[in-house]
């Protein structure tokens, strides 16, 4: 069972309360990856409510975690392989993300949960896309 978090969302109590209940049932089958882009709808997470070391707070709930850079799809890979070993702990993927990677305008929008893409945006963003594409294949 798969369950997807932000680091926003590790704002709420029932979060918390949730971890604590699957590490106390044992809830091997649960895999719970957390989307650490460090940002939010109301700001920066550190400046909003700073969260401090996510992995070793999964840890202290009774996770085996690990955390890998989000956008390497091996060590995303990897990190997934590793809870196909079974036992009685849920695991926690703490991805270290970029909000908006690949997307200049995007990372650099301090806000940007609800950018709005117009037509030219859309084709300004695609043609950046695709050209990193082309780089990484030639």
């Amino acid at each position: 069972m798969f369950l997807i978090v932000g680091d926003g969302e590790l704002d709420e109590g029932q979060c918390w309360e949730a971890f604590a209940f699957a590490a106390a049932r044992k809830l091997g089958n649960l895999v719970v990856l957390i989307d650490w882009n460090k940002k939010q709808l109301d700001g920066r997470v550190d400046e909003v409510l700073p969260l401090g070391n996510i992995a070793a707070k999964m840890e202290a709930f009774g996770f085996d975690t690990v955390q890998v850079d989000g956008g390497d799809v091996e060590a995303v890979a990897g990190a997934l392989e590793r809870t196909r070993q079974g036992g009685d702990k849920p695991y926690a993927i703490v991805l270290d993300t970029v909000k908006g990677h690949g997307i200049a305008e995007a990372e650099n929008t301090e806000m940007n949960h609800s950018m709005p893409i117009n037509d030219e945006r859309y084709a300004r963003w695609m043609g950046e896309l695709q050209a990193d594409l082309a780089a990484l294949e030639g």
